[in-house]
């Protein structure tokens, strides 16, 4: 089993995101080592010498993304075709992003778990959700207003959390989609599903991990 964490230098929001400090270590060595506790290989696939110089130290190993895979158009698709026709021989493989450093081993190894299942072609992390939806028109979604029920009797819904995406090498080439055929759920608890995209979540997150260590 192999994992890749695509980690492009280009940030807008947070400038060098995937390296930035987060409880005295950069952001994407959480990945990093969380994903080595399951995958007998880890890639960093990057077009950035310091984001490539981290992730060795962290122990992963490192794929030089080409421009044309680097840019603000650039879609994770790609980028895993890249990964794929360069590591060569490869089953069944994850794509794990940099941004969600609460991740755990537990959760990846449930995903492998369950991919290896003749059921699944893929598995994604997801969060669910017992939240009242509504439309932009101000039409209730997953619910009927005038019988609205208790939380614990609503219907549970998922939200993809992004954290991670498992399929199989031939799955992906024959869709082209890391989300392909029959999708399985992990489920993780909302609490280790936050993702960074603003400097707010880096602060909520920080504060999340200097409690677990205190």
């Amino acid at each position: 089993m192999k994992i890749i964490i695509p980690a492009r230098g280009g940030s807008k929001r947070i400038p060098n995101k995937n390296i930035i400090m987060l409880n005295h270590r950069p952001l994407i060595s959480y990945s990093i080592k969380e994903s080595l506790k399951v995958a007998d290989e880890v890639y960093v696939s990057t077009d950035s010498d310091s984001i490539a110089d981290i992730s060795l130290q962290y122990g992963a190993k490192v794929i030089q993304r080409p421009d044309r895979l680097a840019t603000d158009f650039s879609n994770t698709n790609s980028v895993i075709e890249h990964f794929l026709n360069t590591v060569g021989e490869v089953e069944y493989f994850a794509c794990v992003q940099p941004t969600s450093p609460l991740i755990t081993a537990f959760y990846l190894k449930k995903g492998f778990d369950k991919i290896k299942s003749p059921c699944y072609n893929s598995v994604i992390s997801v969060t669910e959700n017992t939240s009242f939806f509504w439309s932009t028109e101000g039409i209730p979604v997953n619910f009927d207003i005038n019988k609205k029920p208790r939380t614990q009797e609503m219907e549970r819904w998922y939200t993809e959390n992004g954290a991670f995406y498992i399929t199989s090498k031939r799955c992906f080439f024959e869709t082209n989609n890391l989300v392909n055929g029959k999708v399985g759920f992990i489920t993780m608890p909302k609490k280790i599903s936050f993702e960074i995209d603003t400097y707010e979540d880096l602060e909520i997150i920080e504060k999340l991990l200097i409690k677990d260590d205190a």
